[in-house]
């Protein structure tokens, strides 16, 4: 088969796929982006830049439904997640709280420090966080 066609058969072309659901998953999509490109390496400016650039759909629909404030809370709290800090020029958002009306912002106090646990290390090598409530 020409490279150039697209092989439905073919288990290794790259297939998307669409869900259709009434529920809102842009919160949950955008924690996912986060923590992909920061476990990849990218510092809390390159993730932010990627979800600026138009190019990148899903990030991009993020920001522009929820706004920057929004994302960058988001990036915040998927760092402190995995014990690593980020520190914003400018006091950021870092949770959304239900009210009558819908979704609003909150600013919030910076998250407080994460136990880390160096027994036991992702696939990258990092220490992984102790999550106690």
């Amino acid at each position: 088969m020409p490279k150039d066609e697209f092989d439905f058969e073919d288990p290794f072309e790259l297939n998307g796929m669409v869900f259709p659901t009434q529920e809102d998953t842009t919160n949950d999509m955008a924690e996912c982006f986060i923590e992909e490109f920061m476990r990849m390496g990218y510092s809390h400016k390159q993730i932010l830049a990627l979800f600026r650039n138009p190019h990148y759909v899903g990030p991009h629909l993020a920001l522009e439904k929820q706004g920057e404030p929004f994302v960058r809370g988001l990036i915040v709290d998927i760092f402190a997640r995995w014990g690593r800090s980020v520190s914003w020029a400018e006091p950021v958002c870092h949770r959304t709280e239900e009210s009558e009306n819908g979704r609003e912002l909150r600013a919030v106090a910076p998250v407080a420090e994460i136990e880390m646990d160096q027994s036991a290390t992702d696939p990258m090598g990092a220490a992984i966080p102790k999550f106690t409530q």
